[in-house]
């Protein structure tokens, strides 16, 4: 007990820090901000509300921080409202703290903003909208497939990723063609709910072909996301990329199909310099299960990397068994 009440000692009051914010002095102000944040009473909302009106930039950028720790209707509206701040820190801090909300009466302002004149301003809204998981989000997030800007196109993917309406499927599959790789590398991670044999699960095949490394590696984790017996042959080929990232989970997905063609390829990868390469090989030969893959594991066996080293022996264990 004495203890506690030391620390309540040390505690800032409410009254207390609304008397910095009243201070003449912006670094005080800021600091008050920061306070706020670790206050639950509901007098420090309004506070921060109004320290995002602040004459001084640094102070709203911090009270737009501050309001990460708070929800509510009013404070999804005063976040909203700082997306327009002239400071750019403070746009930033503000569209970072509002995607972390989830409060569903918000639904309805954040929809309507998606059509706003600036291009931050929609994205944002876009991205806040994402964990909220609404139907009522679908259409203001196809017609942000069709935004000029790529942010917004690649925060309405967000949308429809995690919304998985089989009707936004064409829109995506669209959008896979996109010029914008971080927007094809989107649609990549959106398609995992695709069904094997359909027109997503075409999209990612097309997408371990895709001339950016990235777009390849999402598209790799997808399909291992799917397992789809479908995409042996391109994984195989995919364990030949320029990019060990892609060989990754490409590797990764090889172990969920279980596809005994691609002990060789993933056989081949037990020596390659990237261990967590090495790594994901092992673990996928284990996966596998077949005899066929113990020349390759046996041969591995004085790996260096202790982790790696520990899969192989339990890989050579599993195909010993089957």
């Amino acid at each position: 007990m004495e203890v506690m009440a030391v620390f309540e000692a040390f505690e800032p009051k409410l009254d207390e820090i609304a008397d910095k914010c009243a201070s003449t002095d912006a670094g005080i102000r800021r600091v008050a901000m920061l306070e706020l944040a670790d206050i639950v009473e509901d007098g420090a909302v309004p506070l921060l509300i109004k320290g995002l009106h602040d004459s001084d930039e640094m102070v709203r950028e911090a009270a737009a921080k501050a309001l990460d720790a708070h929800d509510g209707l009013n404070v999804v509206e005063a976040l909203v409202a700082a997306l327009e701040d002239k400071g750019h820190g403070v746009r930033m801090a503000a569209a970072e703290a509002l995607s972390e909300k989830k409060v569903e009466a918000a639904v309805p302002l954040l929809i309507a903003r998606c059509d706003h004149p600036d291009s931050f301003v929609r994205a944002a809204c876009l991205r806040a909208l994402r964990d909220l998981i609404d139907p009522r989000t679908l259409p203001a997030a196809l017609r942000g497939l069709q935004d000029p800007a790529p942010e917004v196109r690649r925060e309405a993917i967000g949308v429809l990723g995690y919304l998985k309406a089989e009707e936004a499927l064409p829109a995506l599959v669209k959008a896979a063609k996109d010029s914008d790789f971080s927007v094809r590398r989107a649609v990549m991670s959106a398609l995992v709910f695709s069904h094997a044999g359909g027109a997503g699960a075409n999209a990612l095949l097309a997408g371990l072909s895709d001339e950016n490394w990235q777009v390849r590696e999402a598209a790799a984790a997808s399909i291992s996301k799917i397992a789809f017996a479908d995409a042996v042959d391109a994984l195989i080929a995919a364990m030949n990329d320029e990019a060990w990232q892609v060989r990754i989970k490409a590797a990764n997905a090889l172990g969920r199909t279980r596809a005994v063609r691609a002990v060789p390829a993933l056989g081949a990868a037990l020596t390659h310099e990237v261990s967590n390469l090495r790594k994901e090989a092992a673990a996928a030969l284990g996966e596998i299960a077949d005899r066929q893959a113990l020349v390759y594991l046996e041969a591995a066996n004085d790996e260096p990397d202790p982790d790696v080293r520990k899969l192989i022996r339990w890989a050579i264990g599993r195909c010993h068994a089957a």
